[in-house]
């Protein structure tokens, strides 16, 4: 179980990493995402003050990738336009606000 003390919104960690775009003019700071360090999927961790994790990059890093973490960069495959994924702090990035990119989504034609 996590300590309160240890978890931080999408804000808070963009703060932490000196970014100035997190926020979103609609929906404020609440549904901020970024992207794990490693590939493209959307962060459920950030660990250490500057590391972005998805599930399964965290749970591979929890597993021993920690020692070669190069191990766990991903050849991107979303097709967004980010920061490319590695192992420093210059792979990080802000995929912006989820609920604005779902109704993008909604609104594509099909």
């Amino acid at each position: 179980e996590r300590a309160v003390e240890d978890l931080m919104c999408g804000k808070c960690s963009g703060a932490a990493l000196g970014m100035k775009q997190t926020h979103c003019k609609t929906h404020g700071d609440a549904y901020i995402e970024f992207k794990c360090r490693y590939c493209c999927e959307v962060a459920s961790f950030f660990c250490f003050g500057h590391t972005h994790f998805c599930d399964s990059c965290h749970k591979k890093w929890v597993q021993g990738a920690f020692r070669k973490p190069a191990t766990l960069v991903q050849t991107c495959k979303c097709g967004f336009k980010h920061a490319a994924n590695g192992t420093t702090q210059a792979s990080e990035a802000c995929y912006g606000c989820s609920l604005c990119r779902i109704k993008v989504k909604e609104n594509a034609p099909l």
